[in-house]
């Protein structure tokens, strides 16, 4: 096969399926959060998630989405407008882009974020079984690592 056409046909399927997922959890985020789009809620409960972790350490971090759908456009109190992080008072290491308002909405709501999470998960495995399932996370895990590096 041609590695142009292969290349083109993978750009164009990664482009549909993100496409088709998106809308999907756009359709589940604003059930639970009006305000948010997928991508915004994508971008605020990666920060959410690290930060429970306690994998932020510095205000120098990347969120790995695109500028476009990162936290610089949140509003309605999700996110820090000027991008600057916050010391967490219990440790001054973990810092924080969130506001008090997005930390207790997302906590008021995990029931339901775990059901639009899962919800989209089972629709990006449909018809695939547990094989194919297991070889298809790997592939993307695998094409996220040679993405970020």
């Amino acid at each position: 096969m041609n590695p142009e056409l292969s290349e083109q046909l993978l750009e164009e399927l990664v482009k549909i399926t993100s496409t088709l997922l998106g809308k999907h959890m756009d359709e589940c985020v604003r059930s639970i959060f009006f305000n948010l789009t997928g991508p915004q809620f994508a971008t605020v409960y990666y920060l959410y998630e690290h930060e429970a972790w306690g994998d932020v350490e510095d205000s120098n971090r990347q969120v790995p989405f695109e500028s476009s759908h990162g936290s610089g456009e949140l509003s309605n109190g999700w996110s820090r407008q000027d991008g600057t992080a916050k010391p967490q008072a219990d440790d001054r290491r973990q810092m924080s882009d969130l506001t008090e308002h997005a930390r207790k909405d997302l906590n008021a709501h995990q029931v339901e974020i775990r059901h639009a999470l899962e919800a989209t998960g089972k629709l990006a495995l449909k018809g695939f079984d547990e094989q194919e399932s297991r070889l298809l996370v790997g592939y993307l895990e695998q094409l996220i690592k040679s993405v970020e590096s």
